[in-house]
């Protein structure tokens, strides 16, 4: 049991929600806002977001401002060149 009293900050991760847990070792604590595995969970889908977001984050491809799948056979698109 650590020596002293518990300070109850029960402060959120601003990418799961969850209580963070106090560090008091680290000087960071203060200003800390998210866990690092979230924040490295992050840092992974921003690196891969072409492969991540139609699956994990319900992304739609669009064409010509409109969604893919809401084209319809017959769509015809024009493409110009300034």
């Amino acid at each position: 049991m650590p020596s002293g009293t518990h300070n109850n900050e029960e402060r959120v991760c601003g990418i799961c929600k969850r209580t963070l847990r106090p560090l008091y070792k680290n000087e960071d604590w203060a200003n800390r806002k998210y866990h690092v595995s979230c924040f490295k969970s992050i840092l992974r889908d921003i690196n891969n977001y072409n492969k991540v977001c139609y699956d994990k984050y319900n992304h739609r491809k669009k064409v010509g401002g409109i969604f893919v799948d809401e084209i319809k056979e017959d769509t015809k698109f024009t493409i110009s060149w300034d």
